[in-house]
């Protein structure tokens, strides 16, 4: 445990602790390596986690329900730190979790069940099973006694309103005492920034003062929940205004009343998140999430405060947070800051983009190629290849993992399929795909790419993947629905397209595709259109 906790603070909390591990890290990392993918560069002492892991993992200490918790955490964080999803490892943590909830009897507190359920929330959220981790937090709602439902109340929202209209509010509702449980004292919180703009107010100035009342007297593990029920909220709804304010509502509450380190800066990231498209609110934005970069590389609080609620948080790596506050830079033309940035993390694609904006991209392959001069490895290879648009880089960082890189072939067939070169772009995809099948973008780019070649049965398999792996994607729908109408199967494409309609109703696009169907089979029957409305 203390491995693991030691591995959380390097990466996702803080404080920073002595890197300097001694070991092999070139090693370590092909140890970790999992359906040829390998932890990200920017992860720090790995080698703890392969530590921990194989601790929690030996056959002793399987008997015990608090060991197979921890090694799903293990195994869970192991699979965050990976450049891409695992198949290995989700059947581990899926198995894990059977197991875990097959003894949830020894759970004897109501306390350790929700705090449970919110984690498995998480890695089903994760591999995308958004009606699995939705159960979840039913029951975990159950079990807790409490109910967060949607409502309005009067109140104002900018300076100079006039008249109080109706907000979104957050209802709590308690069926069972509350679970409180000691949140370890006074502690120390990242800073909120406030809201500095000449017409909208910080928060909701509502008309009855007792209206977040209920917010106030949430405890720790009920704030986790809360924060669950915000990801399963944006997780498993389609990007639209309504989800975004029903958002801020659930946002507005945790920030009003910080009880846990985790908790409190999970919350302003995602509220950073949601203020980035607003033109009044990015700024405010940018800042918080400086503050929150900042407040990684501090002293205070200490590493034990940091890490009281992380595994039911879903708090993201430190490399997450510094890249979404690059891409705040960018958006707001600060393209030198980002590039620090990029340049910190490693992260070659945008540090390309960067320098071809500052019309100096000959810089990007100067530095990586210093870089190479120290030692090949997959991934300096795979970024030469990038900023060099050559594809023996990726096949010589191919060769160099064995035959097991499938960043090498995925980035090489995205490079080729860019570039319009489907044929040579499909056996590509396909050679990563056979290594790590959970691979969302891969497989749609092998889709678009089989279909603009004319393949059509390859083009609807991959298709179904990438529906069987994200069923709200309306754009993966659609397209299946393409790929059966070129194979004749138009009872199909009519199905696909409504499942299509269902993701993304307003789409025009997908309306004008469903009628050209509906015309040359039959007329929607009165149910379906009534399930519509």
């Amino acid at each position: 445990m203390a491995s693991l906790h030691s591995f959380v603070c390097m990466n996702f909390t803080g404080p920073c602790m002595n890197r300097d591990s001694g070991c092999d890290l070139e090693k370590v990392r092909r140890e970790l390596q999992s359906d040829g993918e390998t932890p990200c560069p920017q992860a720090r002492r790995i080698e703890l986690l392969i530590r921990c892991c194989h601790i929690f993992s030996h056959n002793a200490v399987q008997e015990f329900l608090s060991c197979r918790i921890w090694l799903l955490r293990a195994r869970f964080i192991h699979q965050r730190i990976l450049e891409e999803k695992s198949a290995t490892l989700k059947e581990e943590c899926c198995r894990l979790i059977d197991e875990v909830l097959a003894m949830k009897e020894a759970l004897h507190s109501r306390f350790l069940l929700v705090n449970f359920l919110i984690e498995i929330s998480y890695i089903y959220h994760f591999y995308n099973e958004y009606s699995k981790a939705h159960g979840v937090l039913e029951q975990a709602q159950e079990v807790a006694g409490i109910k967060f439902n949607m409502s309005g109340a009067l109140g104002k929202r900018t300076r100079f309103q006039q008249n109080d209209i109706a907000q979104l509010v957050v209802r709590i509702e308690r069926s069972l005492e509350s679970l409180n449980v000691e949140s370890g004292g006074e502690q120390k919180f990242p800073k909120d920034i406030a809201l500095e703009d000449d017409t909208v107010l910080n928060r909701i100035t509502f008309l009855n003062p007792l209206t977040t009342e209920s917010a106030e007297s949430l405890s720790v593990v009920e704030q986790l929940l809360m924060l669950a029920l915000l990801e399963d909220l944006q997780k498993s709804n389609p990007v639209f205004v309504l989800t975004d304010e029903q958002s801020e509502a659930f946002v507005a509450q945790l920030v009003q009343r910080p009880q846990d380190w985790c908790i409190q800066s999970k919350a302003l990231f995602l509220r950073s998140r949601l203020e980035r498209q607003s033109s009044r609110k990015v700024e405010r934005a940018l800042m918080q999430i400086q503050v929150l970069v900042d407040e990684f590389s501090g002293e205070c609080p200490s590493s034990v405060d940091r890490t009281r609620c992380f595994f039911g948080s879903g708090l993201l790596p430190i490399w997450s947070v510094q890249h979404f506050l690059a891409e705040l830079f960018m958006s707001l033309g600060l393209v030198k800051s980002a590039l620090s940035v990029y340049e910190a993390l490693e992260m070659w694609d945008q540090v390309i983009e960067c320098f071809t904006v500052l019309e100096h991209r000959e810089k990007a392959e100067q530095l990586i190629r210093e870089r190479l001069q120290l030692g090949e490895t997959v991934d300096l290879l795979c970024s030469l290849g990038e900023v060099t648009y050559d594809t023996g880089c990726f096949e010589r960082a191919f060769q160099l993992s064995g035959e097991r890189s499938a960043k090498a072939m995925r980035l090489m067939g995205r490079m080729l399929f860019f570039r319009k070169e489907y044929e040579a772009a499909i056996p590509a995809l396909e050679k990563s795909l056979s290594i790590n099948k959970l691979q969302l973008n891969t497989w749609f780019l092998l889709g678009t790419a089989a279909f603009r070649t004319e393949k059509w049965e390859l083009a609807a398999g991959a298709y179904r993947h990438c529906a069987s792996m994200d069923s709200e994607n309306h754009e993966v729908w659609n397209n299946l629905s393409a790929a059966y109408i070129k194979l004749k199967q138009k009872d199909r494409a009519l199905r696909t397209l409504e499942e299509a309609l269902r993701c993304s109703y307003e789409n025009w696009k997908i309306w004008e595709n469903y009628m050209v169907i509906v015309g040359h089979l039959r007329k929607p029957s009165v149910p379906t259109i009534v399930s519509w409305i």
